[in-house]
């Protein structure tokens, strides 16, 4: 299975957060599944380094066109990624890094089984609305804060669009991991 982990790339971020987000990646490796991120700093990292740190696979989904640019122009992290996936070098917006967010978000969550949301902010909430509408199964770890506290709950509760997604909501990141693949 691969598993998505999305969340604040950037900001503040309390140390306790991104210990949560390590052991979701450590659970995700030891599990056996494939790990995926938008190959960003930050919270989906975390979960990079702790599947990493399990001998687990990971991709990362770049918005950029190549790895210099991942590396020089996002100042994007490399390590502990099996492989970056990085959009086409012809694609018609590729100098605009807003819209090759997008792009990215669409098709790393386009790849994955399910997807688990910490925090978060504008992109997370993009790719949380991408997930539940593409009908995937979709694990919230709770009092993580930012998006995935606050917005995805008021989207949800005001949608009225039923799209198969199958919700879950843990504050333990390893139990939340383990309901996830149950699913």
């Amino acid at each position: 299975m691969k598993i998505g982990v999305y969340g604040s790339a950037a900001g503040s971020i309390p140390a306790e957060l991104n210990k949560k987000a390590g052991a979701i990646g450590r659970q995700i490796a030891v599990k056996g599944h494939t790990l995926v991120t938008g190959a960003c700093p930050g919270l989906p990292y975390e979960a990079v380094l702790g599947a990493q740190e399990a001998g687990g696979e990971c991709l990362g989904f770049s918005p950029a066109v190549n790895l210099n640019a991942h590396i020089q122009k996002d100042k994007f992290p490399t390590e502990g990624f099996t492989k970056l996936i990085f959009i086409p070098k012809d694609f018609i917006y590729a100098d605009n890094p807003l819209i090759c967010r997008k792009y990215r978000n669409v098709f790393s969550v386009a790849e994955i089984d399910a997807a688990i949301f910490i925090s978060g902010r504008t992109g997370t909430m993009n790719e949380f609305t991408i997930a539940y509408d593409l009908g995937k199964k979709i694990g919230i770890l709770k009092n993580s804060g930012g998006a995935a506290d606050g917005a995805i709950q008021v989207l949800l509760k005001n949608l009225g669009k039923e799209t198969g997604a199958k919700i879950i909501y843990e504050a333990d990141p390893i139990s939340l991991v383990d309901k996830l693949i149950g699913l």
